[in-house]
């Protein structure tokens, strides 16, 4: 039976054209590509001033030495987006253990043709139109992104196809018709299936930019 679709659903939209122009690439049957590693965030290493010399005065009584001073990275407050959650949101969570964490609201209303699914706000997002979309049996299935919040691999919207597929080499259209040819505007994911955390990026394409982003539960059952 067709699953009904959640009024939100809509923001990760699939968009989809055919045409004949660049980057074509062909897909047929249900997409299962193999998992991309994780690239590892660098660390600046620590530096340390060099100390000049003492001098041949004595320091006067009662003085203290200067300490000496290390370079240190400011701690980045910016939530990173994936590779299974933002903040404490983990997809595959309890829809009690997500409220609980402070980062999502209260349970609105479930879609009165979607059984056990709902949607709550993201609050970190400070919008009422950022909303994560959760079932009873399966807890969080989505969760979109928004403002400037990016993937460990620096990727988010506004990033291009290219700057995408280089970070993501696994990433293959969610189209299922024969003879697709991306055009630009399709929607696509990435890690389907990887690693058994169920749990991967979706991507929707305008015009070879990233316009919507998302972390989706590989067997979501609220939406098509």
């Amino acid at each position: 039976m067709r699953r009904a679709i959640l009024a939100l659903a809509a923001l990760s939209g699939i968009a989809l054209t055919a045409g004949c122009a660049g980057d074509p690439q062909h897909v047929a049957g249900e997409a299962r590509p193999a998992g991309g590693a994780t690239a590892a965030p660098s660390t600046a290493p620590a530096f340390t001033p060099a100390v000049s010399p003492a001098t041949s005065s004595s320091p006067s009584a009662g003085s203290s030495p200067s300490p000496s001073k290390t370079s240190e990275k400011p701690k980045s407050t910016t939530l990173v987006f994936g590779p299974t959650g933002v903040g404490k949101l983990k997809i595959g969570m309890s829809v009690k253990d997500a409220v609980a964490t402070g980062e999502m609201g209260s349970v609105g209303a479930a879609e009165p043709s979607v059984e056990g699914c709902g949607s709550s706000v993201i609050n970190a997002a400070k919008s009422a139109d950022v909303k994560a979309i959760h079932s009873s049996d399966r807890g969080l299935v989505y969760i979109p992104a928004w403002g400037r919040v990016a993937t460990p691999e620096g990727i988010r919207i506004g990033s291009t196809y290219e700057k995408v597929k280089k970070a993501y080499p696994d990433l293959v259209f969610r189209v299922h018709e024969e003879n697709f040819v991306f055009n630009g505007d399709a929607d696509a994911s990435s890690g389907r299936d990887a690693g058994g955390d169920e749990v991967h990026y979706r991507f929707s394409f305008d015009d070879y930019k990233l316009v919507e982003m998302a972390l989706e539960h590989d067997h979501q059952n609220c939406y098509e």
